[in-house]
């Protein structure tokens, strides 16, 4: 009698713990660039990077423009794709500075649905620094 209890108290108890802890949830992880709204990340040298997709992510060529605050001497080096839920990637999309220094990263194909992971290889003051995003697309 006291194990089946135990067992209850166990079976009551594991969804608590998995709330608690943020488990099961990648958007504890990532931060996930949806709609055609903008995310605002942090790189790794702590560079806030503006993000927002030219229309609604969707399934196939995408565009996402690339936004820096003023005074940061940044550009876009690398863009990448990567499905890790399946292993692959996308093939490497056009990278375009616009006149007012921001970026435009045309021509991302999001040939699957899912989730995305978007990986943008920055120079920040001439060092390397990256930003990873996540994108999902229905």
């Amino acid at each position: 009698m006291k194990a089946k209890r135990s067992v209850y108290a166990l079976a009551f108890a594991l969804p608590f713990l998995a709330a608690c802890s943020g488990a099961g949830s990648d958007d504890d992880v990532l931060t996930t660039l949806r709609g055609d709204s903008t995310v605002r990340v942090s790189s790794s040298q702590r560079i806030e990077v503006d993000l927002r997709p030219a229309e609604p992510i969707k399934l196939g060529k995408n565009s996402v423009i690339v936004r820096f605050p003023a005074n940061t001497d940044a550009e876009v080096a690398t863009v990448s794709a990567l499905m890790p839920a399946h292993g692959h990637g996308a093939p490497a999309p056009t990278i375009e500075r616009e006149d007012d220094g921001g970026y435009v990263v045309r021509d991302l194909v999001l040939y699957m649905s899912g989730r995305w992971e978007l990986r943008l290889g920055l120079r920040v003051d001439e060092r390397p620094d990256e930003v990873l995003v996540a994108v999902d697309v229905p």
